[in-house]
């Protein structure tokens, strides 16, 4: 049944995130997560597949296929930028903030609380499973193309702050280059247009739930203002601020 189905869903979530917590543990590195993010949606999908294996068809196939190419370059991007950081800052931060047993708040506080979301962000892929027919239609195909351009100007932002960070010394404290000229966030655009793109393929119109709650989930809670928070006190800050609008890569501010 749907209950039935969906506590499964739940559960195979909730040991993928265990999983990584427990190598989090022996790393002792809380931000161990970043890097099974992107993979958790892939994982989400095998989870839909193996549960829902009789509505498994070709616009499904494409939803995992473009979720696969996402979540693939997603880790392997955070695994070469991280891999030699240490533990990353914003959750030193947030640990500051916690009572009792270190490990045990990271385990609730930071590991179940992404499960959650992962859930609510790959709304997408689950309810695939339940709208999705036997036939590629022009409208999912519109859609995995908006979602391809997401994955490109993602990884285009990427690749451009990589080269900035290589830089020598730098030209300025915030990245100018690219993409980086008009937004102070483009791989945050990039991402938001890919699970747009990936909503619209699935053409229902709950799936759209997901694109718009890691969109504020993004420009409001854990995204833009965590990371705009620690640069406000440096001298070029107020400049670049005024200079660059927060998201859309393709207009300058003003």
């Amino acid at each position: 049944g749907v209950v039935e189905n969906a506590l499964y869903l739940v559960i195979g979530v909730w040991l993928f995130f265990t999983f990584f917590y427990v190598i989090a543990y022996l790393k002792k590195d809380i931000s161990f997560i970043d890097i099974g993010w992107g993979p958790g949606f892939l994982w989400l999908f095998l989870c839909c597949a193996l549960i829902y294996r009789d509505n498994l068809s070709s616009p499904q196939i494409l939803v995992g296929a473009l979720v696969f190419i996402w979540s693939a370059r997603l880790a392997l991007y955070l695994y070469s930028r991280n891999r030699q950081k240490g533990e990353d800052q914003r959750y030193t931060m947030l640990a500051k903030s916690w009572r009792g047993p270190y490990w045990l708040n990271a385990y609730f506080r930071v590991y179940m609380i992404q499960a959650v979301l992962l859930l609510i962000v790959g709304l997408p892929i689950i309810i695939s499973f339940h709208t999705l027919k036997f036939s590629i239609g022009p409208i999912q195909l519109i859609g995995a193309l908006v979602a391809l351009i997401g994955l490109a100007i993602e990884s285009i932002a990427d690749w451009q702050m990589a080269v900035f960070q290589k830089i020598k010394p730098r030209p300025s404290k915030f990245c100018r280059i690219g993409l980086w000229q008009h937004s102070r966030h483009p791989n945050y655009f990039g991402e938001i247009v890919f699970w747009f793109g990936l909503a619209l393929s699935v053409q229902n119109p709950l799936a759209f739930i997901g694109p718009i709650f890691l969109t504020l989930l993004l420009l409001k809670v854990s995204g833009v203002p965590m990371l705009e928070e620690k640069y406000k006190s440096h001298p070029q800050w107020p400049m670049y601020y005024q200079e660059t609008r927060v998201l859309l890569p393709f207009s300058k501010k003003g």
